[in-house]
Parts: C-alpha cells; structure tokens; sequence
C-alpha cells in the first residue's frame, strides 16, 4: 500500500510540473488563441519575389528524381496540405512508414518532422527532395535543370540576384510554406471576441479542452501545439510489420547511424534522431489547427477518424513502458467526446496562398 501511495505522490508531483509549463503569466492554463506575426528568420526575409518562386518549385514535379513528385503530392493544398493515405507518399517501390505532418501554420513550428530531425524551415524544405525514400533527387542536378528553364532563371534573379542554388532552393520553399497561414476560424472570431462565433456545444468543447480532458497540456499556445515530443502508446497499423514498412523503418534508422538498425521492428521516434532509449516512441505534438482536414491521424496515420482519436484519449492511450504520464483514461461521456469534436472543428479557417 505504502508503494501505491508513494507512487501516486509522484505522478501527481509530475503532472502537477507539466501542468505549470503549459501555465500563462497569470497562472491559468488558457495561452491559446490567435496566431500573430509569423515568425521569419534573419538570413531568409520574406519578399514576393521568393514566395513566388517557392510557389512554383512547391508544385513542380523537377524536385523529384524522376519527374513524379512534387512537394504537393504529399502536401497537397485539397488534403488540408497532407494526403489522405495512412502512409505519406514515396519515390516509386517505396513504401513509407509515417503519415505526412500537415504544412498548414508550419511557419510558427520550432522543430520539424515527427522525430523533429529539422530544426528549421529551410533545412526541412529542402530534406524530402534529397531524402532516397522520398523525392530522391540530386540537389547538383536539379540546380542544373533549373538553369535550363528560362522562367526559372528570372524568378532566381529576382529572388536571389540570379543564385540557383540547393540552399536558396530549400529557401523559396520555406518563404512559400510561411504564407500557408490558418486565418478567420471561428475559434480565432470567438478569441478576439464575437462570443457567437462558438455553439454551445464547441464552447463546452473549449473548456472540457483546457479543463477535464487536458488537451491542452500537450495542445497549447496559438498553434496549438507544445512543439515537444510525447509518447502515447499509439498502436502499430496492421501492416506496419510488412516487408515495405520494415524496408522503409531499417534504411532510415541506417541512414541516422543507429547501431542497432536490423533489430529495430517499431518506429521508435524521438530516438531515431537522439539516440536516448527516453525518446523511444516519442513524437512531435501536431498542431490542432484545420485537424478536421488532416486525417488520418497520429504519426502512422493508425486513426482514420477524429472519433477514433478521442475514444483512444479518453481510454486513457496505449500500452507503452515509456508513455506520458499526461496520458490518463478520461471518463468522458459521448455527449462530452461531441462537444470536444464540436471545438476542434472550430479550429478550421480561411488559407490563403
């Protein structure tokens, strides 16, 4: 009993901790609301002249090895800047292993990918086109064909005094992906005050969010996301342990020198990029914003519904030896589960680009 007692002690201490960090000044836990300025980094200023250019590199299908692929087929603007396909699409005989992160305010992100391997914008554009499992393409011999297209090599002079290189290359697509911004929602109306822009049932969803269901010890800030790593005990898809997936799993744990790569049989996450078993099945919290366009969902797209999802919050997650203790079953009712969906639909707005 004393153990149980003990160890009680200690999750409340840990949760109570985790909590604080999602605190605001004034001590509540309500730092969500609307998106301000978007964040551009001193040594890429956003100018018209590489947004359009990154516009139509974002679309070419010349940033694939092949001519197949383009940034769009796996973001694609009609799949809320995803695909609808549980695994993200792959260069030709590949199969991936992960969904694809929806672009949508990727701007105001602070790590990239679900294992958060890019630690910026730019470094993240450019990492799918030179990556073997996805675009597989030669940044030298991309930069040779771009020089071959007379209207690239004036959208070059005027972005960047004429440049075609791989990095200002990794760069319009950043300045593009920076104008993929989630405006006017209706939870974004009711923030800055039109306290009808909200149902009743999306308004109890709101605070069932920040209070009951916790949502938001995880989910925080204007983009609704802590932009740190959790496990959740998200179980594998039935197909995950398929030759394709595993192919997909091995070469990438090669290509990031993880030592152990022909014994790994699940997507550890987190650790693929640290190396540190307390990353294991760690992965970046996605943000919430248009989350009604994005299925499926979680980081192997094992969830084809928002319905889905929540019954697995509200079952307290998955079985994982290193899942969040932020992950507890919930006792939410049905009538509670819609009013949270009723709240996450709000999050949809008006994009621009």
């Amino acid at each position: 009993m004393k153990k149980i007692a003990v160890l009680m002690i200690m999750f409340s201490i840990v949760f109570i901790a985790l909590a604080e960090s999602a605190q605001s000044a004034d001590g509540k836990i309500d730092n969500i609301g609307v998106t301000g300025p978007v964040p551009v980094p001193e040594n890429n200023p956003l100018t018209k002249a590489k947004i359009k250019l990154g516009k139509k590199l974002f679309f070419d299908d010349m940033l694939s090895g092949d001519g197949s692929m383009s940034c769009a087929s796996c973001h694609d603007p009609d799949q809320g800047w995803t695909t609808h396909t549980r695994y993200s699409p792959a260069y030709p005989t590949i199969t991936e292993r992960r969904n694809s992160p929806t672009l949508v305010n990727t701007a105001y992100g602070k790590v990239w990918i679900w294992d958060g391997r890019a630690g910026s914008l730019d470094k993240q554009a450019l990492g799918p086109m030179k990556n073997p499992l996805h675009m597989n393409q030669n940044p030298g011999l991309v930069v040779e064909e771009i020089r071959a297209i007379p209207e690239y090599v004036v959208l070059f002079k005027e972005a960047f005094d004429g440049k075609i290189t791989p990095l200002n290359i990794g760069k319009a697509l950043a300045s593009f992906e920076r104008t993929i911004i989630s405006e006017n929602s209706p939870f974004d109306k009711y923030a800055l005050g039109d306290k009808k822009a909200l149902g009743p049932g999306a308004t109890k969803g709101l605070e069932l969010f920040k209070g009951k269901a916790g949502c938001i010890m995880c989910h925080n800030g204007p983009n609704f996301t802590d932009n740190k790593f959790h496990n959740l005990g998200v179980p594998e898809p039935d197909d995950f342990r398929s030759r394709g997936v595993q192919t997909s799993l091995r070469f990438d744990l090669k290509r990031t020198k993880n030592s152990d790569w022909m014994n790994i049989k699940s997507d550890i996450g987190r650790a693929t990029i640290t190396k540190d078993k307390n990353d294991t099945g760690k992965f970046k919290t996605p943000t919430l914003r248009h989350v009604m366009e994005t299925r499926p969902y979680m980081h192997n797209g094992v969830f084809e519904s928002i319905e889905e999802v929540l019954a697995f919050y509200n079952a307290g997650g998955g079985d994982h030896p290193n899942k969040s203790p932020l992950v507890r079953p919930l006792d939410l009712s049905d009538e509670e589960l819609s009013q949270l969906k009723a709240f996450l639909a709000s999050l949809t707005g008006v994009i621009k680009y």
